[in-house]
């Protein structure tokens, strides 16, 4: 039995911090999935349709996606560090002192990533995958189109700090920097059901925001790209349909 044990277990000194993290990481990929499931949504829908019954179905059920999101991108991580005594989150990634100099890289990506949204927003393929939430002629924009945008907006949120803030700083103590590839697996891992250019694309931006993230120790800047680019999508894709009025 004790050789089972030596070989399951650790043999290289590792920082508890970091292994706690890496399992936390873990169990809130594997929560997020699986709370998706239709079995499980069918549970919560009842409870959503009395809450929002303004809304529609499509849209309720993407609102429970975001919620997912928060709770396992955000709320688990945080809980977490509260419970082994970190309380400054400000050391995983929400730090905000120096925000104006620490936007100029993130600025520069953005840059020339509007007009390549806008020439994609002719694509017809782009205009049937965005906004998520499947809208037509019929339906009522207004305030739906506002609470999916905000939903979004927390999701990304949530996703940056979780990947850009728990992961690359919470497992810096013993991987230094390679915790930036560390986090760009599960990272490029949540992109297998996009297209593959998407997929292939979320290895770039997954470095890049990581090692900005890395250095700077904030994630605000990688959101905020992040929702520009979604909520630019969006509005294109609603605007080359004539939905926006």
């Amino acid at each position: 039995m004790q050789g089972f044990f030596q070989k399951i277990l650790p043999t290289e000194p590792i920082h508890l911090k970091t292994l706690g993290v890496m399992l936390v990481s873990a169990c809130s990929l594997l929560c997020l999935n699986y709370a998706q499931h239709d079995s499980i949504y069918a549970q919560i829908e009842p409870i959503l349709s009395e809450g929002l019954f303004t809304l529609d179905s499509g849209l309720r059920r993407l609102l429970w996606w975001a919620f997912l999101c928060f709770i396992c991108y955000f709320l688990i991580p945080v809980l977490f560090l509260f419970l082994v005594g970190e309380r400054d989150l400000r050391l995983y990634g929400l730090e905000s002192r120096g925000m104006v100099s620490k936007g100029k890289p993130y600025l520069v990506l953005l840059l020339p990533m509007i007009p390549l949204v806008f020439l994609f927003s002719f694509l017809p393929s782009f205009q049937s995958t965005y906004p998520f939430w499947r809208v037509n002629s019929d339906t009522v924009l207004w305030p739906g189109v506002l609470v999916w945008e905000l939903a979004y907006a927390l999701q990304f949120f949530s996703l940056e700090f979780f990947f850009r803030g728990f992961l690359v700083h919470g497992s810096r103590p013993s991987l230094g920097w390679y915790s930036v590839p560390a986090m760009m697996l599960p990272y490029l891992m949540i992109h297998f059901s996009k297209p593959f250019p998407e997929a292939f694309g979320s290895l770039i931006a997954g470095w890049v925001l990581g090692m900005l993230s890395y250095h700077s120790r904030s994630i605000w800047w990688g959101a905020f790209v992040h929702i520009a680019v979604a909520w630019t999508m969006d509005l294109l894709s609603l605007w080359h349909r004539g939905l926006l009025g």
